[in-house]
């Protein structure tokens, strides 16, 4: 196990085990049927010159790639979910935009456009060619019309998620939120998220874990997915 301390509070640990009889309640998965979805780690908010840029992201990008590489190891699938400025972004969530300056919004169509910079995902990923990647155009990428991530899903057999990525109160959590509502099995990576604040990212992590699935490291999803995929095998072998 790493040095790292979780930030979930000691009374909402004690309160979701008095609830489901268990402090982590997504221990036991089949890797083949589980997914890594990876918010939103592009330049846009990794690059220090770019216009969201978060300070804590890139010290996410090594527990990123140390989930990738066990879940494809184990059988399951990475997806690469990236934010995209377009006319249908626009027109369909005008709501967001018309709050911007125009300046702001100049950038945004500029650098998340399909062929900007900021758009790229960070170079220090460990992207495959055969990962699927996914376009959304909100917060959520479960929210209707915001993307084909369902169908990406559906055409894998993929039934339970673990999120990680950027920022932790925006995309992350209204991924995950939306997503346990959809009845997936969600769990949230503490350290391979990353939020423009430490207060927000630890609230949004807390209030995720009491409500909206699991919130673990990442050397804890490492453990399980090597048991369970140890298990499926036995299991296949008697």
């Amino acid at each position: 196990m790493s040095d790292a301390v979780s930030c979930l509070l000691p009374e909402n640990v004690a309160k979701v085990t008095k609830r489901d009889g268990q402090p982590h309640s997504l221990t036991e998965f089949d890797p083949k049927s589980t997914a890594l979805i990876v918010i939103d780690m592009q330049n846009f908010y990794i690059a220090k010159d770019q216009l969201s840029y978060c300070e804590y992201a890139e010290p996410i990008v090594p527990n990123v790639n140390k989930l990738a590489m066990a879940m494809r190891q184990f059988g399951g699938k990475v997806i690469w979910v990236r934010n995209i400025t377009n006319p249908e972004a626009f027109k369909g969530w005008s709501a967001h935009y018309e709050r911007m300056t125009d300046e702001r919004i100049a950038t945004r169509k500029k650098e998340l456009a399909k062929n900007g910079a900021g758009f790229k995902l960070w170079e220090g990923l460990d992207v495959r060619k055969d990962d699927p990647k996914v376009n959304k155009t909100r917060y959520s990428a479960f929210i209707p019309g915001a993307s084909n991530i369902e169908k990406v899903l559906g055409e894998h057999g993929i039934d339970t998620l673990i999120f990680c990525g950027v920022a932790t109160n925006v995309c992350v959590e209204s991924s995950a939120r939306d997503a346990m509502m959809m009845n997936y099995h969600t769990l949230t990576v503490e350290d391979a998220c990353a939020a423009g604040t430490i207060a927000g990212h630890e609230a949004t992590l807390n209030a995720l874990y009491l409500n909206f699935g699991d919130v673990q490291m990442t050397d804890q999803v490492m453990e399980s997915l090597s048991a369970n995929a140890e298990k499926n095998t036995s299991a296949a072998a008697e």
